[in-house]
């Protein structure tokens, strides 16, 4: 009998590891949108220029149709000519709002002057708005998986004594 709960609580502290690890996989994922989110926000306002600004469409059958924005702008950073394709750190992204793609593209028209961010230690690096840092504020939720699992784990556990044969 007692094999039996051996096994079961072992059994018990392998499911509360992989808790553990998936709540550690998303907490890794959000920490990281968040810290290159924050870490844009010091990054060099620069005047661009917008040489290319449309709106891009595609469908399948019996799909909705999808809009996706594409842009290209100039910059000088230090005395050189850069190039970016970038809205934010994402990139751009496929949705079925053609207005929103519109706005973005009346937002940004070609031809047009804007404000661009240039990050200073990669100068060919450069966007024209700044990620959401709300991935930091809801880190505490897969944390608790992270916790949880770690509790069930020791918990299961307890008690237990390694016993180790003599070599």
């Amino acid at each position: 009998m007692e094999e039996k709960s051996k096994a079961g609580s072992f059994y018990l502290a392998g499911i509360g590891l992989a808790v553990a690890l998936i709540g550690a996989v998303f907490v890794y994922l959000l920490w990281n949108s968040y810290s290159k989110a924050k870490a844009t926000r010091g990054w060099t306002e620069t005047e661009c220029l917008v040489i290319r600004s449309k709106v891009k469409e595609r469908s399948a059958k019996n799909i909705t149709r999808e809009f996706s924005w594409s842009i290209e702008y100039i910059y000088d950073f230090d005395g050189v000519s850069y190039t970016s394709k970038l809205y934010t750190l994402r990139g751009s992204k496929w949705g079925s709002s053609r207005k929103d793609t519109l706005f973005l593209m009346s937002k940004y028209p070609k031809d047009e002057k804007a404000m661009c961010f240039v990050n200073p230690a990669e100068p060919s690096e450069a966007i024209l708005e700044h990620d959401s840092k709300a991935a930091g504020y809801s880190i505490w939720f897969p944390m608790l998986f992270v916790i949880g699992g770690l509790g069930i784990m020791i918990s299961s556990l307890r008690g237990f004594k390694i016993k180790f044969m003599p070599c």
